[in-house]
């Protein structure tokens, strides 16, 4: 069941060629993976059906659901309870204990796929309660701004990528905050670019979010770690005046039969005959697309180019 999975999307194998690489993807996951547990901790104002989904997520069997749903609504008609539910729970048990407040409450046929489906549906209700609560509480969003997600639509597989979306935004957060420290005044900005995306889009976890960071803001981040590729992309002017201009340079060559095992740092490159102290660097420059003019440069023999 997709709802089961949600905050286990971070548990995963990657890929890597390179065992400290993996290590190092590894702790991070952990890392974040841990974050977001720890934001969810259980919030103080659970209604009934918010806590029927917290003891009946995992039952053992589909003769056990049906028992449990059969006992709450049984126990209701009869007077033995007397559950609170929050204003705006959209789920058909909500809707039915709402009912009973008036004293009256619909038959339901417990068969087939219906209580599957109220367990969803309660489920559903709770977790996005919880991103709502999470979103608020870290003065990230408003109740406004969030509506569009937490609004209950009569498709169930709707209301599923409504909470994917959700945590895809939460995961977003929780590694910006756990992975580059960035604070608040950082993260609102952020949590608004991504309501607005998804507010429009569908689902997309591919998706990359262009998020506006001062160069101050990931000072310490660039100083403490080795990236393989520079890259600085600055814009001036505007319409069919606008002038692009990209820097980059790598720490790896342009090519693969340029690459050397050499452990010194210093590239060493094959070249046609000669013997071993004759080898020189490889030149092998190339160019990309720019809007005026273009400028090589080379970096212990490997070549990148600034776009003017």
């Amino acid at each position: 069941m997709p709802i089961l999975d949600l905050k286990k999307k971070l548990d995963g194998s990657c890929v890597s060629g390179n065992r400290n690489g993996m290590e190092k993807i590894k702790c991070d996951t952990e890392a974040v993976d841990s974050s977001i547990k720890s934001v969810f901790s259980e919030r103080g104002d659970l209604d009934f059906a918010e806590q029927l989904w917290c003891k009946m997520k995992c039952v053992s069997s589909y003769q056990e659901l049906i028992a449990c749903f059969t006992l709450v609504l049984e126990s209701r008609e009869c007077g033995e309870i007397q559950p609170w539910i929050h204003h705006g729970s959209g789920s058909l048990l909500s809707k039915l204990i709402q009912q009973s407040y008036h004293g009256k409450m619909e038959a339901v046929s417990l068969t087939g796929i219906t209580p599957v489906q109220m367990l969803l549906e309660i489920g559903l209700d709770k977790m996005k309660k919880d991103y709502v609560s999470f979103f608020i509480g870290q003065e990230l969003a408003t109740l406004t701004s969030l509506d569009c997600f937490i609004s209950t639509p009569v498709d169930l597989q709707e209301q599923v990528h409504c909470v994917q979306k959700l945590h895809h935004m939460l995961e977003i957060m929780v590694s910006c905050t756990v992975l580059l420290q960035f604070k608040h005044e950082s993260l609102f900005p952020w949590t608004q670019i991504c309501i607005k995306y998804y507010r429009e889009n569908p689902l997309d976890e591919k998706h990359v979010f262009q998020l506006p960071v001062s160069s101050a803001l990931v000072k310490k981040f660039c100083q403490d770690s080795h990236p393989e590729v520079w890259k600085v992309d600055i814009s001036s002017g505007h319409g069919p005046k606008e002038v692009k201009t990209t820097w980059q340079v790598s720490t790896n060559p342009p090519v693969e039969h340029m690459m050397s095992n050499n452990t010194d740092g210093q590239q060493a490159s094959p070249v046609l005959g000669g013997n071993q102290d004759e080898r020189k660097p490889l030149q092998s420059p190339s160019f990309s697309s720019c809007s005026h003019s273009s400028v090589c440069l080379e970096h212990r023999g490997t070549f990148s180019c600034l776009s003017i």
